[in-house]
Formats: C-alpha cells, sequence, structure tokens
C-alpha cells in the first residue's frame, strides 16, 4: 500500500465516523442536516462520476468493475459531504499524491 493509498483510507475513516455519528441521536431523532449532506454528497458524486480511489489507483476488490466503481462512488461522497474545510485537506492531498515526483520527473 502507497503513503497516497494510507492517507485516503485515513480520510475515509475519519469521514465515515464523522459523519455517522451524528445522523442519530436518542433524544433529538435523526439529524436531517447530516442526512441531507450525506444524500447531496454521494449523489453529486454519482453525477459527475467522482471517484477518489480510482485517481489514487486504489483498487477496490468487489470482484465486479460496476460495484467497485459505485462503491468508490458512495465513499468518495460520504467524504464529500463533510463539506468544504475537509474536502480542502483532501484537494491538496490528491494535488500532491498526483504530482510527479522528482523520481518521476522527465528532462
Amino acid at each position: 500500500m502507497e503513503f497516497n493509498q494510507l492517507l485516503l483510507v485515513a480520510f475515509l475513516v475519519e469521514s465515515l465516523i464523522q459523519t455517522i455519528k451524528p445522523l442519530y441521536d436518542r433524544s433529538k431523532g435523526w439529524n436531517l442536516d447530516s442526512l441531507i449532506a450525506l444524500v447531496i454528497g454521494i449523489g453529486f458524486c454519482y453525477i459527475v462520476k467522482v471517484n477518489l480511489f480510482s485517481i489514487v489507483d486504489f483498487n477496490l476488490d468487489f470482484g465486479d468493475p460496476v460495484i467497485n466503481h459505485s462503491v468508490g462512488v458512495v465513499l468518495t461522497g460520504v467524504i464529500a459531504s463533510r463539506g468544504s474545510n475537509f474536502a480542502h485537506d483532501l484537494l491538496k492531498f490528491v494535488q500532491k499524491s498526483a504530482m510527479p515526483t522528482l523520481d518521476n520527473a522527465v528532462g
């Protein structure tokens, strides 16, 4: 596992915990703001076909390429639902992982 893949997993775990935790409270019920953010994040990622796992070359292995892509898009949507600050941190991560290193540079 490459370092950027490990960072993506860390972002995903943090995002899942911080997204799922406030969805339901026994005393208050469902948190509609969190549910709406989750639905919009996943829905928008499906519409624009964003899959961070394919961007960082992290292969999901569910046996079927369509399922692999769908799971990647849903997980990306969960990350996106966390909001702009989280997305900004993730964007910096993706930019750094996509930049060629000195070892790969030509010239």
